[in-house]
């Protein structure tokens, strides 16, 4: 009977032995995968170059994009309504702000005309619309209104290019981004100072710098850092010691008069395309850092 015992016990030995071989066979098979995985990695890493996640393509500094990335952001650039911390979304822009952001183009590219329009002798306006232009001095008259028109059909197409579709209204008069008048006359609109409107000088001036370019599945990105300079005469209070005038964004209602980089905000502005030739601007944001 003792020697069933040991012999069976002997057999649970060995039972027991098979099994722990098995298991540190399993182990050591299972770090052997992974180690020679990790090296064939590391391995590949130091031939080719650090793995690249998928995401954005950094478009930032290649040479190939630049001129397409300028062109983008002239869309933004040097205009107002984009650096707001509300956003902005194309499809959701007001007829007015659209006419508005237009204007401002063809004046930028020159496809404004100046002019002047006579008023009659002893009449403050021209047209019942515009302000005539202030006079020299207290003993000399002005009897013309300075102003300038631009053809209404060239809204229409820029309006086509920008956002991609042909939702603007040129039947219709609107206020500029400079506070003039613009009325619509036949072909063209004309815009000059408004009849008892207060005459105002300097302007809101965006001052951002690009910092990165992304580019994915037909969509650009462009992140611009920066500030806006306030130079507005109804703004500016001579009396007060200060020389600038400085905006966060164009929502922002707190003045600051120095230069702090760190204080600036990031826009996000988005451009996109169906074929991967023609973009068209889509959108505007702050980037919360």
């Amino acid at each position: 009977m003792a020697e069933i015992d040991v012999k069976e016990e002997k057999s649970n030995n060995a039972f027991k032995y098979i099994c722990l071989f098995i298991i540190f066979l399993i182990i050591g098979g299972v770090i052997g995968y992974f180690g020679t995985k990790k090296y064939l990695e590391h391995k590949k890493e130091n031939e080719n170059g650090p793995v690249i996640e998928e995401g954005p393509e950094d478009i930032t500094d290649l040479d190939e994009y630049k001129d397409l990335v300028n062109k983008l952001y002239a869309y933004v650039d040097g205009n107002t309504i984009f650096y707001t911390t509300k956003g902005v979304e194309a499809s959701k822009m007001s007829n007015e702000e659209r006419l508005s952001y237009v204007y401002d183009y063809l004046v930028k590219n020159g496809k404004t005309e100046a002019s002047t329009l006579t008023a009659g002798y002893g009449s403050n306006n021209c047209l019942n619309q515009f302000a005539i232009d202030p006079s020299g001095t207290i003993y000399s008259y002005s009897n013309v209104c300075s102003v300038t028109s631009v053809n209404r059909d060239l809204f229409s197409e820029v309006n086509t290019q920008y956002f991609n579709d042909e939702l603007i209204d040129t039947s219709v008069n609107f206020t500029n981004s400079e506070g003039k008048l613009c009325i619509v006359s036949e072909n063209d609109y004309i815009c000059g100072q408004e009849l008892n409107s207060e005459l105002v000088s300097g302007k809101l001036e965006p001052k951002f710098t690009i910092v990165k370019v992304t580019k994915e599945e037909g969509t650009i990105v462009i992140y611009d850092k920066g500030y806006l300079m306030d130079t507005r005469s109804t703004i500016i209070n001579p009396d007060d010691g200060y020389d600038k005038y400085y905006l966060h964004s164009t929502d922002s209602t707190e003045y600051y008069y120095e230069l702090k980089n760190a204080d600036n905000l990031t826009f996000k502005h988005t451009f996109t395309s169906s074929d991967r030739v023609n973009y068209y601007y889509v959108s505007s944001e702050l980037v919360k850092e």
